[in-house]
């Protein structure tokens, strides 16, 4: 199988909070949630929230791009 590299949201464009971005950088290596939650040290539900939260600014913003 090959890698197709993920190109994250420009940061100008899509802002992120620093734990929005540590889990949108985890999602970027592949890392489910119960990973990112041991290694960011929260519950796996939190890091859903947190997940759900990326997707709703990434989506939001590639609405409003189209023409």
């Amino acid at each position: 199988m090959t890698e197709t590299p993920i190109r994250l949201p420009d940061p100008e464009v899509c802002r992120f909070s620093s734990m929005e971005a540590n889990v949108l950088r985890h999602l970027g290596e592949g890392a489910g949630i119960d990973t990112m939650a041991r290694e960011l040290g929260l519950a796996a539900p939190l890091v859903q929230e947190y997940v759900r939260s990326v997707l709703r600014k990434v989506h939001g913003r590639a609405d409003q791009q189209r023409p």
